[in-house]
């Protein structure tokens, strides 16, 4: 009996895999075959989902950005952009600016957006479009008439070369420099241009002399780091100090503008107008000035 038993556990012990994997055991139970089907249906539902999931992934528009912005949401992104876009007129204005060099303290004013015109007459200050004002040349003692040549939108209302230094405006061309005769002038006529003369600062990047030698508020409409700007002293000089000081900071051709009292305005980026000096006698008809107006 002992033998018996022997032999039956060999046999168990040579049958190989478990009982439930033979084919009699698998027939006979058949919650173990749902059991099987239920799984391999669960793992070709599983590779069914995946394989959507990556065909939609794939399937996907280019991303709408191609970095990873530095401290800030894609929203903000997004609001910079719409910002952009709703700000495509630019807004003209003047920017301020001061400097000081050799002891002379100066005002630097830099238009923007802004095209130079000149004007006989002062102009409106309701007029939201000009952004600066300044006089340019000066009036003879004797019959209060515009000094040397003057050229307003192609007609020219004076002739005189008593200072050297021009300005000359043809189109968006802006010339300012120091010639007794240049072709600018009969360009500006033909080409409804403006012209007009004032004592000359600075030539080449080199001081000019000047005969006045008193000291008071000197301004400048000058080339500094090739833009055309504005220069005002912010307390009396001479012709010299001040001819100096615009070489000091870079300037490489200037002209006079009237100093002293002379009327004028501006405005900065902020909408804010700022007056300075004295309105010109009203008798006096043949006052000028460069006029920056938006483009």
């Amino acid at each position: 009996m002992t033998n018996k038993q022997h032999t039956d556990n060999q046999d168990e012990v040579y049958f190989l895999g478990s009982r439930d994997d033979r084919p009699e055991m698998q027939q006979s139970d058949p919650d173990h075959n749902r059991r099987r089907r239920l799984a391999i249906l669960g793992i070709v539902a599983v590779i069914v989902i995946a394989l959507i999931g990556l065909y939609f992934v794939l399937k996907e528009d280019a991303p709408a950005y191609y970095f990873e912005p530095e401290n800030e949401s894609v929203a903000t992104v997004e609001t910079q952009a719409v910002d952009t876009v709703t700000t495509v007129e630019p807004k003209g204005y003047i920017e301020v600016q001061e400097e000081t060099v050799n002891d002379v303290p100066m005002y630097i004013y830099t238009p923007h957006n802004a095209a130079l015109t000149l004007s006989v007459g002062i102009p409106d200050r309701a007029d939201s479009t000009i952004i600066c004002v300044m006089q340019a040349a000066d009036i003879r003692t004797d019959n209060k008439d515009i000094v040397g040549d003057f050229v307003l939108n192609g007609k020219r209302l004076s002739r005189g070369v008593a200072k050297k230094g021009f300005c000359a405006v043809i189109g968006d061309d802006i010339s300012v420099g120091v010639s007794e005769d240049t072709p600018l002038l009969q360009k500006s006529i033909d080409e409804s241009g403006y012209f007009f003369r004032q004592y000359p600062l600075v030539k080449n990047g080199e001081l000019v002399e000047n005969n006045p030698k008193n000291k008071s508020i000197r301004r400048a409409l000058a080339i500094r780091h090739d833009k055309v700007v504005m220069i005002e002293s912010r307390s009396s000089e001479s012709f010299h100090d001040f001819s100096q000081a615009l070489v000091d900071i870079g300037v490489t051709e200037a002209i006079y503008l009237v100093g002293s009292t002379a009327h004028g305005w501006y405005r900065t980026e902020d909408g804010k107008l700022t007056e300075y000096g004295t309105f010109p006698d009203a008798a006096l008809t043949s006052v000028s000035y460069i006029v920056w107006r938006v483009k």
